[in-house]
Formats: structure tokens, C-alpha cells, sequence
């Protein structure tokens, strides 16, 4: 099945149908293989991600290899970059066949965040691709937690030209979280666009249910299967495994980790997705 082309049908068919897509940060071979051996078990459409650091990690030749990888699988897999930091990244990108990027102006005053999502949609749409936008903030690397205000997402929407919007409403990087689905439903009543949560991996499965029937459609994940692969590594080098049986051990601790994901997020036999051959 090819790449999903264009993230904006994987988003469309995933409001559509309540179920959240979920997007896999990946840095190497070994967690990339994982998470599409899951979606292709499940037959789920899935995103591989790849956040700033992966690519100071693996470059060009990472997001060759994911595209490669994509267009191999017998399950949709749309391309994603995370947290991207402007117009040079973010066109590295769609020149590289991604089918999703995001900005991140979090860190900009709300007007100056809406003009510079503004721009960068155009130039993802003139891709043909989806644009990502953010409002508060997520923790971890980023910072304190601070909750998307519903009344400044509303304005967002409706001036920014995102095809999509990451909300903070409890979510944390790294962290086990509870959401406000309170103010979640407030923001989805007033805007009715397409919503994404950061910080997936510690999210409770109920949460993830009822965020899903509020309009998320995608879900990120990166600590839960980061720590599945060291877990790997190390049961292979405590069993004395040669390099590739550690490495193969390493994907299928990716893979069952990703399947888990798979399933609390209700994207299991969703695929195909509607993809342009």
C-alpha cells in the first residue's frame, strides 16, 4: 500500500470514524520496523514521526529510510515531522515526501504564532500536505505545562490555516496523565477542528477513549516505546545475544508496545485508508 500522501485524509477518515491515529516517534531502523509490523498486524494506518533531535541523529538518510519503509508496507503509514522549528525544516521536509508537518509556535504571542502558521500552511498545502499547530504546552523538553486556552483556540482555528491543532489539556511528555475533558469538550464544541495530544504515552486508556470521541485524531507516542526498546537491549545483553538478536528482540519489544497503543486508540483494522494509488 503506498504512503498516505497528503496526512490531511488520514485526519479526515479518523474524525470521521472516532479513532486516533497514532503517531510513533522513531530515530533508527529497529523502532521504525516495530511500529509498522504493528500497524501492518493490526491493519491500522499509522504515523511515523520524527521530532528535531531524530534528525540531527539520523539526517536525510532517516527520513529516506522511513519513506522507503512506508511505501513498503502493506498498511497506510503517513510521514510526520514533530515540533518543527520554522520554514527551512519544515520545507526539508515536505521536499522529502513527508505527508504531515507541524510548527511549533507555542513559544510566540498568539498573534505572532497565527502569522507565522499562516505562512507555514500555505507552504505545506502547496505540498500537499497537512500543517500541525500548537497552543500551550506539553512539558518535558518543553517546558512547564500550560493549558490550551479554549477561547484563544477558537481564534487559532479560524485564522491560522492549520489543518490541525495540538492542544494541552493534561497530557505531559514522559509522564502518566489524566486529562481535562472538560476543557477538551469546551475546545472541540468551539471550534470543531481536528485536535492532537502530545504526550500520549502516559495517557489513561479512558481518557484516550473519550478524547478520541471528542475529535482527536492523532495521538503521539515516543517515551512508551523508547523504553520498550532499551527494555530490549537490555534482556538481550543479560541473555548474551549477538548484535542481531539483540536487535531483533529490540523491534519486537517496539512492535508489541506499538499494537498496545494501537488498540487504546481504536485505529485497529482501519486500514485501508482511503490512498491515492
Amino acid at each position: 500500500m503506498p504512503l498516505i500522501p497528503d496526512g490531511r485524509v488520514l485526519y479526515a477518515q479518523a474524525l470521521r470514524e472516532h479513532f486516533a491515529a497514532p503517531a510513533f516517534n522513531v530515530c533508527n531502523l529497529e523502532m521504525a520496523q516495530g511500529a509498522v509490523e504493528a500497524a501492518e498486524a493490526e491493519e491500522a494506518p499509522i504515523i511515523l514521526q520524527t521530532y528535531p533531535g531524530d534528525l540531527t541523529h539520523g539526517g536525510a538518510p532517516l527520513a529516506a529510510l522511513l519513506r522507503t519503509l512506508a511505501e513498503g508496507s502493506s498498511a497506510p503509514v503517513a510521514l510526520h515531522l514533530d515540533h518543527g522549528e520554522g520554514l527551512e525544516m519544515i520545507a526539508g521536509r515536505l521536499r522529502d515526501g513527508y505527508s504531515s508537518v507541524m510548527f511549533d509556535g507555542s513559544h510566540l504571542d498568539l498573534d505572532e504564532n497565527i502569522r507565522q502558521t499562516r505562512r507555514l500552511s500555505k507552504v505545506a498545502h502547496a505540498f500537499s500536505a497537512s500543517l500541525e499547530a500548537e497552543i500551550g504546552l506539553f512539558g518535558g523538553d518543553h517546558g512547564s505545562v500550560v493549558f490550551t486556552d479554549p477561547e484563544e483556540a477558537e481564534r487559532f482555528v479560524f485564522e491560522s490555516g492549520a489543518d490541525t491543532l495540538a492542544v494541552s489539556v493534561g497530557s505531559e511528555h514522559h509522564q502518566q496523565s489524566r486529562l481535562d475533558l472538560e476543557r477538551l469538550n469546551d475546545i472541540s464544541g468551539r471550534t470543531g477542528h481536528p485536535m492532537v495530544l502530545h504526550g500520549g504515552s502516559g495517557i489513561h486508556p479512558d481518557d484516550v477513549e473519550a478524547a478520541v470521541g471528542m475529535g482527536v485524531v492523532k495521538i503521539n507516542i515516543g517515551h512508551a516505546i523508547s523504553v520498550a526498546m532499551n527494555e530490549g537491549a537490555k534482556e538481550a545483553i543479560e541473555s548474551g545475544l549477538d548484535h542481531y538478536a539483540m536487535l531483533k528482540v529490540m523491534r519486537e519489544k517496539v512492535r508489541d508496545k506499538a499494537i498496545e497503543k494501537i488498540r487504546i486508540m481504536g485505529t485497529a483494522g482501519r486500514a485501508p485508508a482511503n490512498v491515492p494509488a
